[in-house]
């Protein structure tokens, strides 16, 4: 257990069973479940990948139990300096409760992936590696009086999402809060307005950092000892959720983001936002020829969105272009660049669909009535849904020009997908994405009960 930190129900039950514990005993249920609400025990969940339902739960999770210390070089070949963004909680006093960060630990395991790297698990003692999404991962560590946060972006910092780092801090700052509150209250501690911790953020050298209190100018910058201005770090873990445009000091792309070749879905964002004839004049002047854009209104017709996003495929493919290339050819047509803002971006989502039901695995039943509401938007959802476009490509081969039919394998492809735990939350904020809207998804759970959604499914084999 000291190894992994798990243990199985059974095990704990049969440790209650002796003698000293008799008092307990008949309660056993009851103080199980208090001890995975109050984040003690984490409930390690699997998920059948055919049908999406839960299986019987047999591993938990017992933080304090793990003293294994991260051994892995992943902080240093992964959290660099080029491809990182940090933040650290500072507590008063020298050191941190071991409870604290324990169930800060359990409460992240909740909420995301456990990440694997080099075929180990990145959970140890006082450390936990997750996946936000196939670009984002998210650390959480102690060292000495702090809890730092690291995200790590998979090509460069300069492509973090900011409504990302926003959501993962806000979530990892209110979780804090609630854990101290809990603690003062349990040892008849009078309550507090002020939070028995504060955040500093770090500059790109990830090695000094600056408490929050001296970000409260919106003119005064805050030089680190390197000469950098950590409000730019800042901005980005702070970013205003009513603002849709850049900000006016918006500095555009990093350097070490313009040199990177886009992504499928940072393709699709750009394509989304730009109009037809932009696009196309961009392209021809970028080296495209009209014969080739010719045959994308060809192959197809009537598809604006489809043009425009092939098209910057095409020169992706066939030319390796950069965000650089496509940033120069803006400048030279007089187009801002902040166009290319655009793909580190994502909509709110306002959402009604209760939480409970969010963070389901999506079943057969909601798939089925889910498929024939997509419409014609397959290909821009599988891109969204983390999908190359080989295998939609083989999807639509596949199931001919039957819609539905379309949608239900490529929403089964991606549920298959464990790298990311593939929830009805994140197809939500993908509809938003492209455009199609929240409301669908609503319609189809409304209905839905959660015990039921979330009821175990004896299975057997298929389990990850």
């Amino acid at each position: 257990m000291s190894e992994n930190g798990m243990i199985q129900k059974v095990d704990l039950y049969q440790i209650w069973e002796q003698e000293k514990f008799s008092q307990i005993l008949p309660f056993k249920e009851y103080i199980f479940d208090m001890l995975i609400h109050l984040n003690i025990v984490s409930e390690q969940r699997r998920y059948d990948t055919k049908t999406g339902s839960r299986l019987q739960i047999e591993n938990f999770f017992v933080p304090c139990m793990l003293t294994q210390r991260n051994e892995t070089d992943y902080l240093t070949q992964e959290c660099t300096p080029e491809r990182t963004l940090s933040l650290a909680f500072v507590f008063k006093g020298t050191i941190i409760p071991p409870a604290l960060p324990n169930r800060l630990i359990c409460a992240c395991l909740s909420m995301w992936t456990l990440k694997q790297y080099h075929g180990r698990k990145l959970m140890f003692s006082g450390f936990i590696g997750l996946s936000f999404d196939k670009e984002h991962d998210i650390v959480v560590c102690v060292e000495g009086n702090k809890i730092v946060l690291h995200l790590v972006h998979k090509r460069s910092k300069g492509l973090i999402i900011p409504d990302i780092a926003t959501g993962v801090r806000d979530c990892l700052f209110v979780t804090l809060e609630r854990i101290s509150e809990f603690y003062q209250s349990s040892i008849h501690c009078k309550a507090s307005s002020k939070l028995p911790f504060h955040t500093e953020y770090s500059c790109s050298k990830l090695n000094c950092f600056i408490s929050e209190n001296k970000m409260a100018s919106d003119t005064e910058e805050c030089i680190c000892e390197h000469g950098e201005n950590i409000k730019n770090s800042w901005s980005i873990w702070n970013k205003k959720r009513e603002h849709k445009q850049c900000d006016a000091n918006c500095p555009g792309l990093s350097e070490d983001a313009l040199s990177q070749i886009p992504s499928d879905k940072e393709l699709l964002r750009l394509s989304v936002n730009c109009e037809t004839r932009m696009l196309h004049d961009l392209a021809l002047h970028l080296g495209m020829r009209e014969t080739v854009w010719g045959d994308m209104e060809y192959n197809y017709p009537g598809n604006a969105q489809l043009v425009k996003f092939f098209t910057l495929m095409h020169l992706k493919e066939n030319d390796e272009i950069t965000f650089t290339e496509l940033d120069n050819g803006l400048r030279e047509m007089e187009i801002t660049p902040h166009t290319l803002c655009v793909v580190r971006q994502r909509k709110q989502v306002k959402s009604s669909i209760p939480d409970d039901i969010l963070d389901c695995i999506p079943s057969d039943e909601i798939v089925d009535r889910l498929a024939p509401l997509i419409g014609k938007i397959v290909f821009q959802l599988g891109i969204e849904l983390g999908l190359s476009v080989e295998e939609i490509e083989t999807i639509k081969e596949k199931c001919d020009r039957d819609l539905p039919v379309q949608t239900k394998e490529l929403l089964f492809t991606w549920r298959k997908d464990r790298t990311v735990k593939p929830t009805l939350r994140v197809l939500e904020q993908v509809f938003v994405d492209i455009g199609k809207g929240a409301r669908c998804l609503k319609e189809v759970v409304k209905d839905v009960d959660p015990n039921t959604l979330k009821e175990v499914e004896i299975v057997t084999g298929n389990s990850i």
